[in-house]
Formats: C-alpha cells, structure tokens, sequence
C-alpha cells in the first residue's frame, strides 16, 4: 500500500499529488511520503519514497533517478528534501 501524507490531516495539494502521481507512475513505489514544507506556497518539498527500481543503484543514482522524473517540476521549486531507498 503506497500513502501520501500531507500536512493537513491527510489532504494533499495540487502539487503534492501531482508528484505522488508521477513518482508511483515511474516508481512503483512500496512506500512514500511528499509533503510541502514551505509553509504552502509550493516551493520546497519533502519526498521519501521506498522502491524496487533503487535496487542496485548507488543513493546518487536513486536521486538522480527522481530528479528526473521530476526535472519540469524542480525548476519551479526552491529546494527539494529527497530521501529514497530499495528497502
């Protein structure tokens, strides 16, 4: 079961959706957490997202991976909180 928690009791904003949808897309997530931690104005994100697709790939790769999957969406952000394992 993949879950996405936000920070209003379990709502999520556009943008934190919009990432959930994009990353278990590519991913096939087991587990991952987005949240907008800049206070909700979209500019910085916490994502922690557990994979199969990681195994194997050294933490750089794992990341470089995401900011891939996500590269329209960084230009847009100031900072990016990203954790990410193969479990």
């Amino acid at each position: 079961m993949i879950r996405l928690i936000a920070r209003r009791l379990m709502s999520s904003t556009p943008e934190e959706k919009l990432i959930f949808d994009k990353l278990s897309k590519q991913l096939s997530p087991k587990n991952m957490h987005v949240q907008d931690v800049s206070g909700g104005c979209g500019s910085m994100f916490a994502i922690d997202i557990t994979s199969d697709k990681f195994k194997g790939l050294t933490m750089v790769k794992q990341h470089k991976l995401v900011n891939k999957i996500l590269e329209d969406d960084i230009k847009r952000w100031h900072g990016l909180q990203l954790r990410t394992r193969s479990d």
